[in-house]
């Protein structure tokens, strides 16, 4: 496990999440993610993430506060949290190799064979591939920065025509780039906007055929399983498995990512 350091730059990013002055008595995320990092430094790592959920309870979150807290929880021998975490983390900092490595190890250790979401098609993983070191915000940085590289490009063939001519190879080629990142936005919009992921955080949770105690159990999920939350009721959750199976689990046994 990396070294958890707390730098500059994140303390930037956590006091910047703050849009609004703390209520009374609020407690402040830059020494709550001091205590925490010092408690983890101590082995303390369920009194260390009781502090980095502090944070998230005033309304701050953070990648390295995810993987801050994938790590405590990992060190506890909690595989589906870690799991969780570091999926949560993964959305915001895609290209980290330690988180990938963490993860990888943390899915290694799981005491059987878990079921994941199926891949995609090829065409969409081909799509998606180029920007797979992209979190959505940078993914959406890129795709209008080629936009405008476009717009320039058709703006100077409409006043240029001769001079378009030498450039058309540099227009096409704005073009496809615009093109395929929109394509990759709009599939990873739609995968983090609207699929709801979720990772079965108990060590093992019975899955129902409907949302009472007294249904018949469909299947059971084991810890780390990757599902898609369909819908939430009365403390219940309505899964999809990796196979395609929906059932019913409680609420408590699955985390969405």
């Amino acid at each position: 496990m990396r070294k958890l350091v707390l730098s500059a730059a994140l303390l930037l990013i956590l006091s910047g999440c703050v849009f609004a002055e703390p209520e009374e008595g609020a407690s402040d995320p830059n020494k709550l993610f001091y205590s925490a990092n010092s408690l983890y430094e101590k082995r303390e790592y369920t009194l260390a993430l009781d502090e980095y959920r502090k944070i998230l309870d005033i309304g701050v979150d953070s990648a390295h506060l995810y993987y801050n807290m994938a790590n405590s929880c990992f060190k506890q021998g909690s595989l589906g949290y870690a799991i969780l975490y570091y999926e949560k983390a993964k959305k915001m900092m895609p290209q980290d190799s330690d988180l990938k490595q963490n993860l990888l190890l943390a899915r290694s250790l799981l005491s059987g064979p878990s079921y994941q979401m199926p891949q995609k098609k090829l065409i969409i993983s081909l799509v998606k591939a180029p920007f797979k070191e992209f979190n959505l915000n940078a993914l959406t940085v890129f795709m209008l920065v080629a936009y405008l590289l476009l717009f320039l490009f058709q703006a100077f063939s409409a006043l240029n025509p001769i001079m378009a001519k030498k450039v058309r190879i540099l227009h096409v080629l704005a073009a496809a780039i615009f093109l395929m990142s929109l394509g990759a936005f709009a599939i990873r919009y739609y995968d983090e906007g609207f699929l709801r992921r979720g990772v079965v955080v108990a060590k093992n949770a019975e899955c129902r055929y409907e949302p009472i105690d007294k249904s018949t159990v469909f299947y059971k999920l084991q810890e780390g399983d990757d599902v898609l939350i369909l819908k939430t009721r009365d403390g219940w959750t309505q899964i999809k498995r990796g196979d395609g199976k929906i059932g019913w689990a409680s609420a408590d046994a699955v985390g969405e990512v």
